[in-house]
């Protein structure tokens, strides 16, 4: 069995009972209306104590040490790996099987954003190379000036302006390091990572409580997992915009489902759970956000301008790119689809579970457990 949880002390001890015997625990004497007291103090396991070493352990995955993982890209692999572990490690964790799936397309929405930026960049940087090098010609006097471009700055220009997903005019304003295409290829860089990494630490902790604690205990407990947010405050990188750790009542519905036996009803309710409670008020409700999604949806579609669209799909496999043995499930072939409507988004999201659960019950099963394995290993996004 794949090794998915960390050992914690708090695993085997009773909730609502002391944790040390009381010969071992502090005394000391008070007084009390005059008289001498002895007041012993008994450490008892709450809930919130579970919550936070099971939110603690979520936290060390992407921000090691107390520090976020810097780099996106690292810290979308790292939780590609939890989720597939999950599923690895107990089968009937089937939203973290899919989950690393959808978290790998977000690592190749990363991916190519970043690319994007850089072969921006790299046209910026060589149009302003063939400008240094551009050598006085002949001139009309009193008229115009023809200057010599050295060929090889020239040739190196124009073959980063084919490379350049959108080689039209770009405003770059003076000063800023990013011109305009970059800034939104980068705001959407920045909510997918965002999006990604509070999801995690909010799933996460809650399958390692079922886990470990199993349904009883959840329902007892899930109400007081909000009050461990300050005092340490938990690491929650969307802030105020979304309030941390509520007790959505599809939490409770997709872990009563999973003890019953009904794990594509399980995957049902954390889908709404994850899209609706989490993903759309911390990245989908972003004006900015809303309107790159319609164009890259539009742009997609209508082919203009080429090159520029991602198109929104997830591929049930380690790699990015699509595969044609029923494994790609498509968003939208209309222009005016927008994934930002949680209306529309939701109907994906259940085909590709559908299409998930069906792919464990034939004999595509081996492809996915090797797919899931891979990314557990950290492979995947190419």
């Amino acid at each position: 069995m794949t090794r998915c949880f960390k050992d914690h002390a708090c695993d085997d001890l009773e909730l609502h009972k002391n944790t040390k015997p009381l010969s071992e625990c502090k005394s000391y004497f008070t007084e009390d209306n005059g008289q001498k007291v002895k007041i012993t103090e008994v450490p008892v396991l709450t809930c919130e104590c579970i919550w936070r070493s099971y939110q603690k352990e979520a936290e060390d995955i992407v921000a090691p040490g107390g520090t976020l993982l810097p780099d996106p890209r690292l810290r979308n692999r790292a939780i590609n790996a939890a989720y597939a572990r999950l599923w690895l490690n107990d089968p009937r964790f089937q939203w973290a099987g899919l989950a690393a799936f959808a978290s790998k397309q977000v690592g190749c929405g990363l991916l190519h954003a970043a690319d994007s930026i850089k072969k921006i960049q790299a046209e910026h940087d060589a149009a302003q190379r063939m400008a240094r090098s551009s050598q006085p010609g002949w001139r009309i006097s009193g008229l115009l000036t023809v200057s010599e471009v050295d060929e090889t700055a020239q040739r190196d220009y124009q073959q980063a302006r084919r490379n350049n997903p959108v080689p039209s005019i770009d405003v770059r304003r003076d000063g800023e390091p990013l011109s305009l295409a970059q800034q939104q290829y980068q705001h959407m860089y920045d909510m997918l990572a965002l999006g990604n990494t509070t999801l995690f630490l909010d799933v996460f902790p809650l399958h390692a409580f079922y886990k470990k604690r199993g349904l009883k205990e959840l329902k007892i407990c899930l109400p007081a997992r909000q009050k461990i947010a300050d005092k340490p405050p938990v690491f929650w990188p969307i802030g105020k915009k979304l309030k941390f750790g509520l007790d959505y009542r599809q939490i409770l519905q997709a872990f009563e489902s999973i003890d019953s036996g009904q794990i594509a009803e399980s995957v049902k309710f954390l889908a709404q759970h994850e899209q609706i409670n989490i993903l759309q008020p911390a990245m989908y409700s972003d004006p900015q956000l809303i309107t790159l999604l319609r164009a890259d949806q539009a742009s997609y579609v209508t082919g203009f301008p080429s090159g520029v669209a991602e198109v929104i799909e997830l591929t049930l496999a380690s790699q990015c790119g699509r595969v044609d043995d029923g494994r790609t499930v498509g968003f939208s072939n209309s222009a005016l689809a927008d994934l930002s409507q949680v209306e529309q988004r939701m109907p994906f999201v259940l085909k590709a579970a559908a299409r998930f659960d069906e792919m464990l019950h034939n004999a595509n099963r081996r492809l996915v457990e090797q797919s899931l394995q891979d990314i557990a290993a950290g492979q995947g996004v190419r």
